[in-house]
């Protein structure tokens, strides 16, 4: 095989276990280096779940899945993958960062509200 241009080639070793390989070796100034590498189609690789509220997992204590994955309104409750929890939208998202690139959805949040506390008994005095 003939070496790409703008690369240079490596002393590396290869080992084999079944359809996995492992390669391994040292880049300039003995900085080591490995990575593992699955062998297989395309075809036959697991298909992920269909992305939907059952696919989330369990809302958060105190609120529950909307089922809707958009960018949210100003004052809306959505998921935080970056700060992993929840966040109330301050202003209305666009659905576009600054650099007029798509930014996705958020999954949409509903509070829930908590259960009405136990009737406690009222002060009663009696003379």
């Amino acid at each position: 095989m003939e070496i790409p241009e703008g690369f240079e080639k490596l002393d590396a070793e290869v080992y084999r276990k079944g359809d996995e390989l492992i390669v391994s070796g040292f880049l300039e100034k003995g900085v080591p280096f490995a990575f593992g590498v699955k062998l297989g189609n395309a075809a036959d690789a697991p298909q992920p779940a269909e992305d939907g509220p059952e696919a989330w997992g369990p809302p958060p204590a105190g609120f529950e899945w909307t089922g809707e994955e958009r960018p949210p309104k100003k004052g809306e409750w959505f998921w935080s993958d970056i700060r992993g929890d929840v966040v109330q939208a301050v202003m209305d998202e666009t659905g576009v960062n600054q650099f007029g690139e798509p930014t996705g959805g958020r999954r949409i949040l509903r509070p829930v509200e908590p259960p009405p506390a136990p009737k406690k008994p009222g002060l009663r005095l009696v003379k």
